[in-house]
C-alpha cells in the first residue's frame, strides 16, 4: 500500500526526516490516538517507509538553522550554514509512503484529510534564517503497488538504505563494497521480519549491485541530541540499483515496509524497475 502527499512550501532545510515522523504522529493523534500510541510507545521496528523528492528547478542556499531552543546555530557552528532546498513557485513537494500495514495507512490518511497545515517549525524550532516553515496539504492520492511474481527482482533506491551493525556499543554503517553486506542485510530483515509479521524470511536474500553508491545524510532526533549533546548525525548510507533475490513473498513484503534499518525514520525506500 501506497500513497502520495503534495505539499506546498517554500524551503525545506536539508534535516527534516524527523519533521515528517512528527508530521505521521500529528495525523495519527486526530485519526486513531489508539494505534498511535501503539505504533510510538515502543521501539519496535516500523512497517512503513517514506521518502521526500523535490520539484525540478530547486536551489540550494546555505543558511542557519535554529533545531530548537539548545541547539542554535549561535551555540554550535555547523548549525551556521545548513544545506536549504528552496522551491520554485507553484511547486510541490512529493511525500511517498509506503507500508505493509493496513491500519497504519488509512489511518494516516485519515488524519491527513483533516490536517490542513502543519508547523514545520514552532516558535523555537526548526527555524531557518529565523523564520518558521508551514507545510500546506494540497492532496492526498493511491498509487498502485507492482507485485512482484519472480524471484529476482531489480530495485531503486528512493532514499538511501542504511544497515548498521551494534561493535562496541556504537553503530557502525555496513556499505554495499563490504563483503559481509549480503550477510548483515539477510540477518537484519530477518529480523524485522520476525518482528513485524511473526516469521522471518522464507529464503535468503541474495544482493547484487548494479548500480550503487555512497550517500551521507544528515538526521537528527530529541533523544540523540539530548544524549550525546551534538546537534545532528551524519549517517552511512547505500543508494542505487541493485538485483535482489529471495521468496517473493519476502521481497514484496520488503518492499512495502523497505530495505533495513530506520525505515520509520525515511530510510530504505525502494521501488521495482
Amino acid at each position: 500500500m501506497k500513497i502520495k502527499i503534495l505539499i506546498h512550501t517554500s524551503k525545506v532545510p536539508i534535516i527534516y526526516r524527523h519533521r515528517i515522523v512528527s508530521l505521521f504522529k500529528e495525523a495519527l493523534k486526530l485519526s486513531d490516538l489508539e494505534y498511535k500510541h501503539s505504533l510510538y510507545d515502543s521501539c519496535v521496528p516500523k512497517a512503513f517507509t517514506f521518502n521526500l523528492s523535490f520539484p525540478q528547478g530547486f536551489t540550494i542556499r546555505k543558511e542557519p538553522l535554529q533545531i530548537d531552543s539548545q541547539f542554535t546555530p549561535e551555540k554550535f557552528r555547523e548549525l551556521q550554514n545548513v544545506e536549504t532546498f528552496y522551491l520554485p513557485e507553484n511547486s510541490f513537494l512529493s511525500l511517498w509512503i509506503s507500508s505493509a500495514d493496513y491500519r497504519f495507512i488509512i489511518s494516516l490518511y485519515n488524519g491527513l484529510r483533516n490536517l490542513e497545515t502543519f508547523r514545520f517549525s514552532t516558535d523555537d524550532t526548526m527555524l531557518v534564517n529565523g523564520e518558521k516553515i508551514n507545510w500546506k496539504i494540497k492532496r492526498i492520492a493511491p498509487v498502485n503497488d507492482r507485485l512482484v511474481t519472480k524471484r529476482t527482482v531489480t530495485l531503486k533506491t528512493c532514499s538511501p538504505i542504511l544497515i548498521e551493525k551494534n561493535i562496541n556499543g556504537k553503530k557502525k554503517p555496513i556499505l554495499f563494497t563490504d563483503d559481509n553486506f549480503e550477510k548483515e542485510l539477510n540477518f537484519t530483515m530477518n529480523k524485522i521480519l520476525s518482528t513485524l509479521r511473526g516469521y522471518g524470511l522464507r529464503e535468503p536474500l541474495s544482493f547484487k549491485e548494479i548500480k550503487m553508491s555512497v550517500q551521507k545524510v544528515k538526521h537528527t532526533l530529541k533523544e540523540f541530541r539530548e544524549k550525546t549533546g551534538i546537534p545532528f548525525m551524519t549517517l552511512t548510507g547505500n543508494r542505487g540499483i541493485f538485483q535482489l533475490q529471495g521468496h517473493p513473498e519476502d521481497i514484496n513484503y520488503i518492499v512495502k515496509i523497505g530495505i533495513g534499518n530506520r525505515t520509520g525514520q525515511g530510510f530504505g525506500m525502494v521501488e521495482v524497475k
